[in-house]
């Protein structure tokens, strides 16, 4: 390591969240063990930064003229970018060298987050949203010393009692009819539906459904599952024509018993607890989007074509304030003391890192840090839901799932 023990950039009182327009304080902190005489300067860049990247393999000619080529796709979106001097000269100046003695040392910073809608922080597969601070350590004629710090922004609200749609049930039917050989059986229906379409991390979505066999094959299983879809953009080498990819995690599974043949099998409320993650849309970016959905599929035995249905639903940073009162007092529960009216507003949320939890960010050069190696994870607003996912207190059952013709439970 040489003379250089510590090189690190510290925010003051270790907050790493911060809001658009909001100034952030720190210092980089230096300790050498000898004196260090080669220094230029020492440069502050804070930015925010978006950025989708992939290759695909094309294959051009033929023959002996074949050739295969790795094509890179990408598109960047710049938030903000700045660079301050806190110590010594610019490379455009002129100068002596900066002298630092043995011991410890601190060079305060300070800048302000420009006042503009941002996009929430975002680690994908295929693109990323980060905002960092970079400290470097300018030695002319020699490798420069870089370290990274980054940090969380409190991107765009999704407010979830501004969309009407949100207290309203997702729901979806589909029937299906599945051949055997040359005789077709009757057909296999089914309906599913969540309590609600909006919620917010830390609350839980209840999954209900129904099928109705009036086939020959047995239904194995029915599944409910709980999906993350990003979608990225990129351009060819950055400006040409566009190309998109895909980003699937399950983020949750529930399942059900099936039924045999000219059977009916149901799925009553099942809990599905929303971990810490972005919004839907993941507004203020523009090459990157983010859906939420429950997929609800009936398993057929003896085909590859099963029966599934998607129910849409919207991730917020706000919950729904109706949602977090009927979770602080839920139906049946014996209160003590009725509040004169119900709250205008749940308790902030705490910020917490997102599923997975940090994960390593390799240095752009490939290599690692000066100082080993950097985790980081994003982090998003999280509600503590009172009896969240507690099947002692699911939401109410009337019309958790639409009728299906055949219902004996939902008659016509």
């Amino acid at each position: 390591m040489g003379k250089l023990q510590v090189f690190e950039v510290i925010f003051d009182g270790g907050v790493d969240l911060f809001r658009a327009g909001e100034w952030v304080q720190g210092h980089v902190r230096i300790v050498l063990s000898q004196p260090k005489s080669d220094i230029r300067g020492i440069q502050i860049k804070y930015k925010g930064k978006g950025k989708t990247h992939w290759t695909e393999t094309e294959t051009h000619g033929s023959g002996d003229d074949r050739r295969t080529e790795t094509v890179h796709y990408y598109m960047k979106e710049k938030y903000f970018e700045e660079k301050m001097l806190i110590l010594g000269r610019d490379k455009s100046e002129k100068g002596e060298k900066v002298h630092l003695d043995a011991g410890e040392h601190n060079f305060p910073f300070r800048f302000q987050i420009p006042a503009t809608p941002l996009p929430h922080a975002f680690e994908g597969r295929y693109g990323r949203i980060r905002y960092k601070v970079r400290a470097k350590i300018d030695r002319p004629w020699k490798f420069d010393h870089t370290v990274e710090k980054l940090f969380n922004i409190v991107g765009v609200p999704v407010d979830l009692n501004t969309r009407p749609e949100a207290p309203m049930p997702s729901a979806s039917q589909d029937e299906k009819t599945i051949c055997c050989l040359c005789c077709a059986s009757g057909p296999i229906k089914a309906s599913a539906q969540t309590d609600k379409s909006g919620y917010a991390p830390g609350e839980t979505i209840w999954v209900s459904g129904f099928i109705e066999n009036n086939s020959s094959r047995e239904i194995c299983d029915i599944t409910a599952k709980f999906y993350q879809k990003v979608h990225f953009r990129a351009k060819r080498h950055g400006h040409g024509w566009e190309h998109h990819r895909e980003q699937k995690t399950n983020l949750g599974e529930q399942r059900g018993e099936g039924c045999g043949e000219h059977r009916t099998a149901s799925f009553d409320r099942k809990p599905f607890l929303v971990p810490s993650c972005p919004p839907s849309g993941l507004d203020g970016c523009d090459i990157m989007s983010i859906e939420y959905y429950i997929e609800f599929e009936a398993d057929v035995s003896g085909t590859p074509f099963d029966l599934e249905l998607k129910l849409p639903i919207t991730i917020g940073t706000v919950p729904l304030y109706s949602a977090y009162y009927s979770a602080a007092f839920p139906p049946g529960e014996v209160v003590t003391q009725q509040p004169t009216a119900p709250p205008s507003e749940p308790p902030p949320p705490s910020y917490e890192v997102a599923m997975g939890g940090p994960q390593e960010i390799p240095s752009k050069s490939g290599h690692d840090y000066t100082f080993g190696k950097m985790m980081y994870a994003p982090k998003y607003p999280y509600y503590t839901f009172p009896n969240a996912g507690d099947p002692a207190y699911p939401p109410p059952a009337q019309s958790m799932y639409p009728p299906v013709q055949g219902d004996p439970a939902h008659p016509s």
